[in-house]
């Protein structure tokens, strides 16, 4: 169910290894969140959305993997009105290195953080794409908490960007036992996909994606995102981001911060460390 940012496709790929589990190609189809309104990038029928899962009867678990759902406000009723036993799975990130790495999607206007960040405000009322709303996004408490509300804790699995990285082989044998697949089962975790930097050549860089996405239908969805990935780590630089800017941000989510970690019972006190003080 989210967040964006945070190591859902990573964990994507690795889930749609697992012999007994089914994930369709479209990875985001946004249907809990914008279900009958028309979205050039979502399914927004009941219909369509089980068009997805038409050839899913013989895997034991069955999922998508959209991460606006974690942050929409209609999404988590919407899921426990079609599908009430559902298992969910939420990926959590610093969310203040989560916005420094959505900012950039290719989407954003603004050539620095500062920028984006001053224009936060006028976005949320505008109604602006939540991808842009970055401060938002990442309030995970009040986002966590909807969830608890309307699903017991037994179908909610919260996992931390940090744990992904760190313990990949724990981390998914704990889903695998959480959606009753083989925990077993090791996927191949070697090539981290849909990595997050600047392009040192922007140009050269948004041409190759988009040559990438035509080429997709050809040579399926598995290939396309390997070069989607291969292109990453070769144009790809790690953002900069100020101290002052940092601890601006940090500012802004320490209440949050702080609900979360009461909420999903994981201390995250090295969040809430000034970037003077942080350690790489």
């Amino acid at each position: 169910i989210g967040a964006p940012r945070t190591g859902t496709t990573h964990l994507y790929q690795g889930l749609r290894q697992h012999p007994q589990v089914f994930m369709p190609d479209f990875k985001e189809p946004m249907f809990f969140a914008y279900e009958g309104k028309s979205r050039p990038w979502a399914i927004d029928t009941w219909q369509d959305y089980q068009e997805l899962f038409r050839d899913a009867d013989r895997f034991i678990a069955r999922g998508e993997a959209s991460t606006l759902y974690l942050w929409h406000p209609n999404a988590a009723l919407n899921i426990r009105r079609q599908i009430p036993d559902v298992r969910l799975i939420a990926v959590l990130r610093n969310p203040v290195e989560q916005y420094t790495f959505q900012r950039l999607l290719n989407m954003e206007p603004y050539d620095t953080f500062e920028a984006a960040l001053a224009a936060e405000g006028e976005r949320q009322q505008s109604g602006a794409s939540a991808f842009l709303r970055y401060t938002e996004i990442g309030r995970y408490g009040e986002q966590i908490a909807r969830y608890q509300t309307l699903f017991p804790p037994e179908q909610i699995q919260i996992v931390l960007n940090e744990d992904l990285q760190e313990h990949p082989d724990q981390v998914f044998s704990a889903i695998f036992r959480h959606i009753g697949v083989d925990p077993s089962f090791e996927p191949n975790l070697e090539q981290r996909t849909n990595p997050s930097g600047i392009p040192k050549k922007k140009a050269l860089y948004e041409r190759l994606k988009a040559g990438g996405r035509k080429v997709k239908g050809l040579i399926g969805t598995e290939w396309a995102m390997k070069l989607s990935g291969a292109l990453d780590r070769r144009y790809l630089t790690r953002p900069h981001v100020s101290k002052d800017t940092y601890n601006t941000l940090l500012s802004l989510f320490r209440a949050d911060i702080l609900r979360t970690q009461e909420l999903i019972g994981r201390d995250l006190s090295h969040w809430l460390v000034p970037m003077e003080d942080r350690s790489y």
